[in-house]
């Protein structure tokens, strides 16, 4: 084919009359014609025969990546970038167009791209002018990158032709009563599709030596079922055979039991797949394989050397799983045939048991979500009650502030328009004016007013900053947080619970914080522990003075961070990972009171979902069972209760600075 080559060069026909040397063309028909074929994905070609001149618009230099000086505007340029293996088929092509064999010159061949890679390309055309001789000037035509089609197309084939094979096998596993006439058929079907010499199964035998027992070939090839060869069948080789497709290039394999047998067949296998059995339950033991090497399947060309696709390799591996799976269950058929009564009426009760608890365990999982659910509604109205009456007050103080604070601005506005008006030198009006009211008196009440009103302002700030750092803004995204802040924000929620009633002290909060780190966490549920764990010590508190009026309530929190190994298990039991998981740090949060404590038969049930102590309607058991989840779960670490009965309760909490990452993490010990 005489297309010029994928230089981009602009046209050189002159714009004056065509000849039989230049191009015919205007250059607004080029330019709108290269628009028209490039929205199309089609680019133009002319070729001048005589002077084997061709002219291309700029698309070519997109499709194969040249620059326009790289390429020489001639025939034999465009030629040197056709793949070797289409040159003949073109050159055959245009031969038969000119000569009249064809109406049309089409041709799909391989050019080489810059980049060292190789297109696919349709180019299609006719020639538009002939000399008075009748022999063609001009030939004219378009091209078109059809590489994705080809690839495309290329991929389909080899899925149907693997479709095809393993759909073959099947159907003669699928009809199949007998091993042996099934391994016959496979055999047989694999040879024919690969188109090869010959295949066959070689068995190796428990006692160290092996024999082909299928096989199919061609003639004059000779049955090898007679060779009895002494093989090994040892764990290393079956670890290698395990491993990967032995795909051979040329040299002889290099496992012994495989160059045995080559070497006596005079042959080099192109492929040599292992066939694996699953090891029985009673013949399989931590130190030996899962699998037991029944046999290979061994494929070769005697005649040249095949390099095989990768397609080509993973279906015959596929074959193998096959034989393999058919071979295990004939194995098994005898003793299945025996047992499948038992079987099925065990395997039908087991179905019935496991869907009963799979519906049991929806239940349940359905019923503690719409527990917690409640929990959380429950827990958050009664917060927004709590923070409604909160800010009621100080937004009730401020409005009641409002309107003396206006009578005392329209009263000094009144009197400093007095004042202008007999400025410089107070008037009776003035006098009189000022001896209704005392001056001094609203200077100072007004400040005080305004005091106030600010403070009352700066309250309800906070409380709707305690409440933002309570939520945690993002609940689903865990962030590095400031453990001491979402404490402080709880207490000030809590406020109203911890100050002096009519009816007993205010609860004092004893604070021991240490110095900590920013802790990788969930800060809105890590404020919900604390929440909870505070809520049962002012319950606790609580009921404690309504027994003991003497009884001065205090709450301590303290925070600590501690070294990871102070928590762990011994450092002579740490593996690597653990001693590197050592070198972190945890942060413990202490929270106790000095109620009434709690007797040993109730602690060690708080943590469970639904038990409580408290009055019905009071609690639903659920506060501390959500916080163990909170800091178990999805914390990666301890909730601990210390308590005896009269000298208070204390929570500890022990978790990570960082989230933790590695799965075989060691469980942390025991406080």
């Amino acid at each position: 084919m005489h297309i010029e080559e994928p230089a981009t060069y602009q046209m050189e026909a002159p714009v004056s009359a065509p000849s039989s040397q230049s191009f015919p063309n205007d250059q607004h028909s080029q330019a709108a014609l290269q628009m028209a074929l490039a929205a199309s994905g089609l680019s133009w070609w002319n070729w001048h025969l005589a002077t084997d001149k061709t002219y291309y618009d700029p698309q070519w230099q997109q499709i194969l990546g040249y620059e326009v000086e790289e390429i020489t505007n001639n025939h034999q340029s465009f030629e040197q970038l056709i793949h070797p293996q289409d040159l003949p088929k073109v050159h055959q092509m245009l031969k038969d167009y000119l000569a009249g064999h064809i109406p049309v010159f089409e041709v799909e061949l391989r050019m080489l791209t810059k980049f060292g890679g190789w297109k696919w390309i349709l180019s299609c055309g006719r020639v538009f002018q002939w000399d008075e001789f009748g022999q063609p000037i001009w030939m004219s035509g378009t091209y078109r990158d059809i590489t994705q089609e080809k690839l495309s197309q290329e991929a389909w084939q080899q899925y149907q032709k693997q479709e095809q094979l393993l759909n073959a096998v099947r159907k003669h596993i699928n009809s199949c009563s007998h091993m042996e006439v099934l391994l016959q058929n496979v055999l047989v079907e694999l040879r024919q599709f690969l188109q090869i010499d010959q295949t066959f199964i070689y068995r190796v035998q428990p006692h160290g030596r092996g024999e082909v027992v299928f096989e199919s070939f061609v003639a004059p090839l000779a049955s090898l079922k007679d060779i009895d060869i002494e093989v090994s069948s040892s764990a290393q080789d079956l670890e290698i055979y395990q491993s990967s497709i032995r795909e051979k290039t040329g040299k002889v394999p290099k496992l012994p039991c495989q160059i045995n047998f080559l070497n006596q067949c005079k042959v080099e296998a192109n492929l040599v797949i292992p066939i694996l059995l699953k090891a029985l339950e009673n013949e399989y033991s931590e130190s030996s394989s899962p699998h037991q090497l029944w046999g290979m399947l061994i494929i070769y060309d005697c005649c040249s050397y095949r390099q095989w696709q990768k397609w080509e390799i993973e279906t015959i591996r596929q074959i193998s799983q096959e034989i393999a799976i058919c071979i295990q269950q004939y194995q098994l058929l005898e003793q299945l045939q025996r047992e499948i009564t038992k079987s099925q009426f065990a395997e039908a009760q087991a179905r019935e048991t496991s869907q009963q608890l799979e519906i049991t365990q929806e239940e349940l999982k359905y019923t503690q979500y719409q527990l917690l659910q409640n929990e959380k509604m429950a827990n958050l109205g009664q917060l927004i009650v709590d923070m409604a009456n909160e800010i009621y007050h100080p937004v009730n103080f401020i409005n009641s502030n409002l309107h003396p604070i206006s009578q005392y601005a329209e009263e000094l506005i009144k009197l400093i328009e007095l004042y202008q008006y007999y400025y410089p030198k107070p008037k009776v009006g003035i006098t009189s004016y000022l001896q209704q009211f005392d001056l001094n008196l609203i200077k100072t009440d007004c400040l005080k007013l305004l005091w106030s009103m600010r403070s009352g302002s700066e309250r309800i700030q906070e409380i709707v900053s305690a409440l933002r750092n309570f939520s945690g803004f993002d609940p689903n995204r865990m962030k590095k947080s400031n453990i001491h802040e979402g404490l402080d924000s709880v207490l000030r929620i809590l406020q109203h619970r911890l100050k002096e009633k009519h009816d007993r002290p205010g609860i004092e909060v004893i604070k021991d914080f240490g110095e900590l780190p920013l802790v990788e966490c969930y800060p809105g549920e890590l404020n919900q522990v604390f929440m909870n764990i505070l809520t049962n010590a002012i319950d606790a508190l609580e009921e404690r003075m309504k027994q003991d009026y003497s009884l001065i309530p205090k709450i301590w929190i303290r925070t600590e961070l501690i070294s990871s190994h102070l928590s762990l298990v011994t450092s002579n039991e740490l593996n690597t990972v653990d001693k590197q998981l050592a070198k972190k740090q945890k942060v413990v949060i202490h929270i106790s009171d000095n109620g009434k404590g709690i007797l040993p038969h109730i602690k060690r049930r708080i943590f469970e979902p639904f038990f409580t102590t408290k009055p019905v309607g009071k609690g639903k058991g659920l506060g501390l069972s959500i916080s163990q989840q909170i800091i178990v779960e999805k914390h990666q670490g301890k909730l601990k209760c210390n308590s005896q009965l009269g000298q208070g309760t204390e929570l500890v909490i022990e978790m990570n600075t960082t989230a933790r990452r590695y799965a075989d993490m060691r469980k942390h010990a025991s406080f």
